[in-house]
């Protein structure tokens, strides 16, 4: 008798073992998905700053103030950071290079 209750508990602790695993990867894959979807979203929304920033100084020729650069700046470092590159770099190098203007917008 002791041995059945033994086999019995033993399959039901493996069963439970085995339900919580399969949770906690369904929620980890879950959760990375969520990541991996707002890091993209970030992605985008800064190189759209970057766009935005590079056509009004750089397309449009508007003096750029410091701010504005340091802002880039930080802007890019972020993109950098969740894996934008190439456009991203070549938008960031010619707001770098845009005209200085000394008065703060």
């Amino acid at each position: 008798m002791d041995s059945l209750v033994a086999h019995v508990l033993a399959w039901v602790a493996t069963t439970a073992l085995g339900a919580l695993a399969g949770f906690l990867v369904s929620l980890l894959r879950r959760q990375f998905g969520r990541e991996k979807a707002l890091a993209k979203g970030m992605s985008v929304l800064l190189r759209g700053r970057l766009v935005d920033i590079h056509r009004r100084y750089v397309v449009e020729g508007k003096p750029c103030t410091v701010d504005v650069k340091e802002e880039a700046d930080e802007v890019y470092a972020a993109y950098h950071g969740l894996g934008g590159n190439g456009t991203g770099t070549h938008l960031h190098d010619e707001i770098m290079e845009a005209h200085i203007s000394r008065k703060r917008q």
